[in-house]
């Protein structure tokens, strides 16, 4: 299980959106998002973090990780 908090959602949601924007695409709803969000942070949480799957909380610099990658190289198909 993964723990994070709605306004780190909200966050990636808002970088998201940003990106869709810009590559002319429709927005999805915050809770369309939420499970891609969830799957990308797994992701993250497996590769950086192997040795301690369970932790309770996400660590900040994860976070930022996830943030800066779709920030940076969100594509969208079309």
């Amino acid at each position: 299980m993964l723990l994070y908090t709605e306004k780190q959602l909200e966050k990636a949601y808002r970088i998201d959106c940003k990106a869709r924007t810009k590559t002319g695409e429709a927005w999805i709803t915050l809770e369309e998002f939420r499970p891609l969000y969830e799957d990308l942070l797994e992701h993250f949480m497996n590769a950086y973090n192997s040795d301690d799957i369970l932790a309770a909380d996400l660590p900040k610099y994860l976070i930022d990780s996830v943030n800066e990658l779709l920030e940076t190289t969100i594509t969208l198909d079309k």
